[in-house]
């Protein structure tokens, strides 16, 4: 099922387009975001106050819609096209009867990707200024960005965690075995590593070149609860973008070694955070090259 919010937000944008950038937030918020009131109250629950949410349309999205609109059609039609044929997939390569809602939007910037929970089903939200922001707009990117956010809502339903989930991941520990999961998901899905994160050509060289050196920061960032580096749209770390989904993969790579997927999905918040550390901690010293 695509719960489809872009004829709506083309609606809008007809309206508002080319008006003064408080008027535009306003029209994004009473005459779009009005008709789909739990996208908003999950976008609430990200930013935390509406006051944020305005800084960030007004100071970040609203500026650049002019400029990624031609994209964010290209990436929506590429959705229409590919969502339910990856749903099908994912169901054959996971092995599960999940179902998720896949929800097209045009958001506050809260993520390209988001498995969480909407009207009491598991969905799949796909915020369209974010992935024209990050450039994921053709069908191979798209196909793996819907792969992974798949892989997460199965790590959450493996686990039984939907309520809580979200609230593990912000451990900095468990948000890399999380995003790990995921991409290890996302490469089953697809059936080759599709990194559909990657920026350039060369990100894995340059991520598996820094390896350890990532690694050792990653521990420095988590001990002081701040990881957003490694993850966030409009962040990086040394010029390396996204650089938590490829430390990520090699924890659950490694993992696998000994186990099978499910018991991975299944460890403890206790284990993954020990595992996580003594993972980051022998990485530190690795230097190679893939």
């Amino acid at each position: 099922m695509i719960l489809d919010t872009m004829p709506a937000f083309l609606n809008y944008w007809r309206n508002y387009s080319g008006l003064d950038l408080e008027e535009m937030f306003d029209g994004w918020l009473r005459a779009y975001m009005i008709h789909y009131p739990e996208l908003l109250i999950k976008q609430l629950g990200s930013w935390g106050s509406l006051d944020k949410i305005r800084e960030v349309m007004v100071d970040r999205i609203l500026p650049r819609l002019d400029e990624w609109i031609h994209d964010m059609i290209e990436a929506w039609m590429n959705i229409r096209a590919n969502a339910e044929d990856v749903s099908s997939r994912a169901r054959r390569s996971l092995k599960t009867s999940l179902n998720p809602i896949v929800v097209i939007y045009v958001g506050s910037g809260c993520g390209a990707g988001w498995a969480t929970i909407i009207s009491g089903r598991p969905a799949i939200l796909l915020g369209l200024e974010n992935i024209a922001d990050l450039g994921w707009i053709s069908e191979e990117r798209i196909r793996g960005l819907i792969a992974h956010e798949f892989g997460h809502l199965y790590h959450m339903e493996l686990r039984g965690e939907w309520d809580k989930f979200e609230e593990l991941e912000e451990d900095p520990y468990f948000q890399l075995y999380s995003e790990g999961f995921a991409q290890y998901c996302e490469h089953l899905i697809m059936g080759y590593r599709s990194w559909h994160v990657a920026v350039g050509e060369d990100w894995i060289d340059r991520c598996s070149e820094k390896a350890g050196d990532l690694a050792s920061k990653y521990l420095d960032d988590a001990r002081r609860s701040n990881v957003k580096a490694f993850y966030g749209s409009w962040l990086d770390v040394w010029g390396i973008k996204h650089a938590g989904y490829f430390l990520g993969h090699e924890l659950i790579d490694r993992l696998m070694a000994d186990r099978d997927l499910e018991e991975v999905a299944l460890l403890s918040k206790e284990e993954v955070k020990k595992l996580v550390k003594d993972f980051l901690e022998e990485f530190s010293r690795t230097r190679f090259k893939s």
